[in-house]
């Protein structure tokens, strides 16, 4: 299978978990699987399953979601028609294995099972692998920021605890042994502040070049 050379676009920003290749998050796709429900006593009694097998391929659900309504309809009593099944599904995916559905199913952390049949899979997973680079690359984005606003949190809790610190300092009555140790805790507190503060800006320098990375992608 062929992959996206990424060297030649700039100064690229490896994903936080690493190259993705055809590599696939394991999750349901939030637009595509969504209602992963089997379906209802009624509709096991008045299936047609052409049209329920057509309707899970062109969502992208592999075959096995036949054991699933299997499964469902047996509490009435109801066997699906297997062939008729696959035939829908055969048709459904066809329609779901386009490159502009695998970029869609790779922005939602689509997994790939293999539906695709072979004359469609190939531009179908290089559009998926794109798709899927760009959602790792969402997932970067929120997880840098996410970790700046708790170093903001931590930096406002030092900045408290050395107000606190300072403020004690000022009594007169301090016993030697006692304003020792604020003064060790103070400065102990000044380096870790100073820590934190490099730390986010680090930070900050690395969410503008992964918001840059991600808008040159999606913009494309």
């Amino acid at each position: 299978m062929m992959g996206f050379d990424r060297t030649s676009q700039g100064a690229a920003v490896a994903p936080r978990t690493g190259r993705l290749g055809f590599r696939v998050a394991a999750i349901c796709a939030v637009s595509l699987l969504a209602g992963c429900a089997s379906l209802t006593p009624d509709e096991c009694l008045h299936a047609d399953w052409r049209a329920i097998g057509y309707e899970d391929g062109a969502a992208g659900r592999g075959m096995e979601r036949l054991a699933d309504h299997r499964s469902a309809c047996a509490k009435v009593a109801v066997t699906p028609d297997f062939a008729a099944y696959q035939a829908g599904h055969a048709s459904g995916v066809r329609v779901f294995c386009q490159p502009a559905n695998g970029y869609q199913a790779g922005r939602n952390g689509y997994s790939y099972t293999g539906i695709c049949p072979a004359d469609l899979e190939r531009d179908f997973l290089i559009a998926l692998e794109e798709g899927l680079f760009v959602y790792q690359l969402e997932l970067d984005v929120d997880a840098v920021a996410s970790e700046i606003a708790q170093v903001d949190y931590d930096i406002d809790e030092i900045v408290e605890d050395i107000e606190d610190t300072e403020e004690a300092l000022e009594h007169d009555d301090l016993a030697d042994g006692e304003r020792r140790r604020l003064r060790d805790h103070a400065r102990r507190l000044s380096r870790d502040l100073g820590r934190l503060e490099a730390h986010r800006g680090a930070l900050v320098v690395e969410l503008r070049e992964r918001e840059i990375q991600l808008r040159r992608h999606v913009g494309r």
